[in-house]
């Protein structure tokens, strides 16, 4: 004689083999969670691709103030190494010279020459100081950024059709200025970055200096590309 289960007793077998095949919930997406993964993939990259700018109050490079900072370009190959195009004023003109970093040893380019000359370690402009994988910008984005918080989903103009989410939060300016070898000067910065969570690359990162006004208002700018990308860089 066949036997048949009630239907309400399917039903609860269904309910109960489903939750049981469910697995764990999946882990809770938070502004801290995507900066973390953010952090450890740029810090695990073996280079890339950078670019800096600033504006507001003149920044000085050198300990008597008469080479200014105007914006940089270069490729920095981790852990210790970088090639930067740096555009500085001199004396009222705007040139261009080449910096070539190695450990703690940085070489300039002369503007007029072109030959290469070891820089005073007064000179501030040290990449491979602000991008140490241990103890530089990226990790110290990750563990000093508090009151983080999730703008939205934007796009940059430079580029278009690419989906990014945009993380906001504050900066002391203790940490700012350790990490810049003192180039920054401030209280505190708010800091906005813009990552694209798919593949955890932080492609732009804007600091502003909360303490700011009219012509006292600074803003640094820093966007990133090439990731993974690697150059030979050797001493002049």
């Amino acid at each position: 004689m066949k036997r048949y289960l009630p239907i309400s007793s399917i039903l609860i077998f269904l309910i109960i083999l489903a939750a049981g095949c469910g697995g764990p919930p999946a882990p809770e997406i938070t502004p801290e969670s995507i900066l973390e993964n953010a952090v450890v993939y740029m810090c695990g990259l073996a280079g890339f691709e950078f670019q800096t700018s600033h504006t507001g109050p003149a920044v000085y490079l050198d300990a008597d103030n008469s080479v200014q900072f105007v914006d940089a370009v270069g490729h920095y190959v981790s852990p210790d190494k970088a090639l930067t195009k740096v555009n500085i004023s001199f004396m009222g003109m705007v040139t261009e010279i080449t910096v070539i970093s190695l450990e703690d040893i940085q070489w300039g380019s002369n503007p007029l020459s072109g030959a290469y000359q070891e820089l005073d370690s007064a000179y501030l402009l040290k990449p491979t100081q602000y991008f140490d994988p241990t103890a530089g910008f990226f990790p110290r984005l990750g563990s000093g950024t508090y009151e983080l918080v999730l703008v939205g989903e934007e796009e940059l103009e430079e580029m278009p059709g690419v989906t990014l989410t945009h993380l906001s939060g504050i900066i002391p300016g203790a940490m700012i200025s350790e990490i810049s070898n003192e180039l920054i000067i401030v209280e505190s910065m708010a800091a906005d970055m813009w990552v694209d969570t798919a593949t955890n690359q932080i492609h732009r990162v804007v600091l502003t200096d909360l303490a700011g006004e009219g012509e006292g208002f600074s803003t640094w700018q820093f966007n990133f590309w090439n990731y993974g990308a690697t150059v030979e860089i050797t001493a002049p």
